[in-house]
């Protein structure tokens, strides 16, 4: 066996070490590299439970506890503890105290300190020729039920106003209705069995603990209601309604009262979102 000399241990020990330095510097560069950048995108049409056209509003203590929120080419106004737990977007988000938002897309965002960053986003934030309005042409007699009556399930037709009365239950069979105006009393409801379209020419009226939509609010995607009701109050919901459907109201304003379940979609030219209510999406535009 033959010994290293001083020389050659001395050249091991050099070389070791120019190794180890490399590593650690290969380390080192690993550690700082950057992660790649992550690609955020707006919501689609499909993605959102609530869209305006101009304004929405959602006021004190309401939830939206899923889907996005949007505004064409309005304001999304949150009030005090409004809560969205997605996206919200639209040209300008409005925040007041308490309230809170997932990822937001706009161009300005105002409210109290410290307010979240704003993603940009390419105008328009959803083309508006997939928001025209439905034509309807509704019939020419009416469909009436009194105080606390029921009905069997009702064929798919044509009629012109449509009345429910307090306590009472209309049942559609399915397939496509169309009406001139929908009024349902207190307590009172519209129910589809099916899978069902409804097309209402005028508005749409639910008085207090009124119901719309499908038979179960876990089948909200089988209804959608198209209203071409132009103005104020297309659709016009009182406090504790129920709606369970999609509601396409793009010419007129959609109000959704207080205390109320909303299971959809609610696409009107304003929105408006009453104090403690609750939104949850269901199926899709």
């Amino acid at each position: 066996m033959v010994a290293n000399s001083p020389g050659s241990c001395c050249e091991m020990i050099a070389r070791a070490s120019r190794v180890g330095a490399a590593w650690g510097a290969a380390a080192v560069l690993f550690l700082a590299a950057p992660a790649a950048a992550q690609t955020v995108t707006p919501p689609t049409l499909s993605d959102y439970a609530v869209l305006g056209l101009g304004d929405v509003m959602i006021r004190h203590g309401s939830r939206v506890v899923s889907g996005a929120v949007g505004a064409v080419n309005g304001t999304v106004r949150l009030g005090p503890k409004a809560r969205v737990t997605n996206a919200v977007a639209g040209p300008s988000v409005r925040l007041t105290a308490g309230s809170r938002t997932g990822r937001l897309f706009c161009h300005f965002v105002s409210g109290p300190p410290t307010l979240p960053l704003c993603n940009a986003f390419t105008d328009p934030l959803v083309d508006p020729m997939l928001l025209a309005p439905v034509p309807v042409v509704p019939g020419t007699s009416d469909l009436v039920l009194g105080p606390h009556t029921g009905s069997a399930p009702v064929p798919s037709g044509s009629f012109a106003d449509v009345r429910v009365g307090r306590g009472s239950t209309l049942q559609l069979y399915g397939g496509a209705y169309a009406m001139r105006s929908l009024r349902i009393g207190p307590h009172a409801r519209v129910v589809c069995a099916n899978e069902c379209r409804i097309g209402v020419l005028g508005p749409v009226r639910l008085q207090r603990s009124a119901s719309l939509g499908a038979i179960s609010p876990q089948r909200a995607g089988i209804a959608r209601i198209d209203i071409a009701e132009t103005g104020t109050a297309a659709l016009f919901a009182r406090s504790r309604a129920n709606v369970a459907a999609t509601i396409f109201a793009p010419a007129g304003d959609v109000v959704l009262g207080g205390l109320g379940a909303y299971r959809g979609v609610f696409v009107g030219r304003t929105v408006r979102i009453g104090p403690d209510a609750t939104v949850r999406a269901a199926g899709a535009l």
